[in-house]
């Protein structure tokens, strides 16, 4: 029989996003209606790739608007189908439109920061607002009014999330859990009082920034890896001082996010390691939405309630559902949504420890022909052979749970390959052409750095490195090994390393031909060592 007290936490974890829903849907105002005086002039910065079922529709949109001195400005990046000329069949129709050719992308950039940080250094306009090319907006005074909330002299980045149109059944139980998350669980009233980054919030699809300030802060540049770069500028901004807020965009913009399964999964999923499951926030956010909206539906379809249990499951429930019932009315979800509430939220929990998963492991979740881990490439360099460097020596469990003993000397060399989620891309590169021409002359171990992977998701690591390889990869936990071998911005580094212990040769980044015959050269000079007779 089920004790009671899980069932009174359920209430309360259910109570904590029901009382704030109550509170913060007062404070979470529309925009104002446009001010009777000049406004700002704005820049309409949309960045896209292969975006040509969506961007003559935005434009159009942005271009239907009244009231305001504006330009828009699109990045074309790397689009191809017919995105870039049906902008430059709107340029020509009306000269307030101008593509922006998308040029390659830097290493240690994602394609949308890229795109935003390089059409806000063209804009004039006095404000830069930046879109998704699937929002469009809704009436000739959207803009006018999103100028009229600058007239706010200390409003430095205006933020909301646009109604989101739902048509599938997946759209309809993931997308209206933006607003389930975002007013069910940020304090409205503390974040306005206060520049804490902690309490920053902002929805990439809909961003405006005064445009002195944004420039002075280094932009989209503050954020150039990430993929939820909403909340990582409100925390940029915060962290410099200036002031963030909130609107409820529900009568200014519309957005549909995705159109089917798959996008639905992938999209939410490529930036949970940013969301609800960034180390920081992985276990109370599971804990809170799973007691709290998952766990009274499964406990009353059980058969182990008494009365009492039912009656706490019973109440926790209702809580759940008239929080839901809530935003639905105010943001214009469909009922089916909201009936549907614990097994969306069961499989939104699914999702982000699926992506998390994936970014820790640094398998990525492609999005629009990119992968969404991001390898951040360090340049080549090669230990000085004048002066010897040992390898530390360390016990630790492969992705099998097999334990390994690193100790010296040893029979063979041995070929080390160590690398952070973000470098693991760049592993086969350095392995497979060794294996092919070592064999078991060498010995060959990967080395990840996963100290920051939450517990409960050690067994996905796992399964997923299992999956991509079959040399033993040790797992690095605790953190007590990476650091001793490798720089603190480790992406992936290669040891060659004599059977005495002394490091031949490291080398970091990507694999190249001549990286290659440099760790070739060294395990040759290795195994040359290792077979001269001792001198007596």
């Amino acid at each position: 029989m089920m004790h009671p007290g899980w069932l009174i936490f359920s209430c309360v974890a259910a109570a904590v996003p029901a009382a704030l829903v109550a509170t913060n849907l007062k404070r979470l105002a529309p925009l104002p209606s446009p001010a009777m005086r000049r406004l700002p002039s704005v820049s309409v910065l949309i960045p896209a790739r292969n975006e040509e079922a969506n961007i003559r529709m935005v434009i159009e949109s942005v271009l239907a608007c009244s009231g305001v001195e504006l330009e828009v400005l699109v990045w074309d990046d790397g689009s191809t189908d017919d995105t870039a000329s049906i902008v430059r069949a709107l340029s020509v129709r009306d000269p307030r439109v101008s593509l922006v050719a998308g040029a390659t992308l830097p290493s240690g950039w994602a394609g949308k920061p890229f795109g935003c940080w390089n059409l806000a250094q063209r804009a004039k306009g006095d404000l830069l607002l930046f879109i998704d090319a699937d929002v469009r907006l809704r009436a000739g005074d959207s803009l006018a009014r999103i100028c009229s909330a600058f007239l706010r002299p200390d409003l430095d980045l205006l933020s909301g999330v646009p109604w989101q149109r739902v048509e599938s059944l997946w759209e309809v139980m993931f997308v209206p859990l933006i607003h389930f998350v975002l007013v069910g669980f940020l304090p409205l009233q503390r974040m306005r009082a206060s520049t804490s980054p902690s309490l920053a919030a902002a929805c990439g699809q809909f961003m405006a920034f005064r445009r002195e300030v944004y420039l002075r802060m280094g932009g989209h540049s503050q954020v150039k890896g990430s993929f939820h770069e909403g909340i990582g500028m409100a925390r940029a901004m915060r962290n410099a001082g200036r002031i963030t807020d909130l609107s409820d965009l529900t009568d200014v913009s519309l957005c549909r996010m995705y159109s089917s399964a798959g996008e639905v999964w992938r999209g939410f999923a490529k930036t949970a390691h940013e969301g609800l499951a960034a180390p920081r926030s992985f276990l109370p956010f599971s804990i809170l939405l799973f007691f709290g909206q998952v766990f009274p539906a499964v406990a009353l379809l059980s058969t182990g309630l008494n009365r009492v249990s039912a009656l706490w499951a019973l109440l926790a429930l209702a809580l759940s559902y008239a929080t839901r019932g809530a935003l639905a009315l105010r943001f214009k979800h469909p009922l089916s949504s909201v009936l549907l509430h614990p097994l969306s939220v069961a499989l939104l929990l699914l999702n982000q420890w699926y992506g998390a998963a994936r970014y820790w492991i640094g398998k990525p979740v492609h999005w629009r022909g990119r992968a969404t881990a991001i390898i951040m490439l360090a340049p080549l360099c090669i230990l000085n052979a004048a002066e010897p460097v040992r390898c530390p020596e360390f016990t630790l469990e492969d992705q099998h749970s097999i334990k390994h003993e690193i100790r010296f000397p040893r029979p063979r060399p041995l070929y080390l390959v160590a690398a952070s989620r973000g470098g693991t891309g760049n592993i086969a590169g350095w392995v497979k052409p060794v294996v092919d021409a070592y064999g078991e002359q060498v010995d060959i171990f990967g080395l990840a750095a996963v100290q920051s992977v939450p517990t409960p998701l050690r067994w996905a690591v796992r399964s997923l490195i299992r999956d991509g390889t079959s040399c033993p990869v040790l797992m690095d936990w605790a953190g007590n090994c990476i650091p001793k071998l490798c720089a603190p911005s480790l992406s992936t580094s290669i040891f060659v390393v004599q059977s005495d212990g002394q490091i031949l040769l490291n080398l970091e980044g990507p694999a190249t031909p001549c990286g290659l015959a440099s760790v070739k050269s060294e395990l040759d000079r290795a195994l040359q060592t290792k077979l001269k007779p001792r001198v007596k």
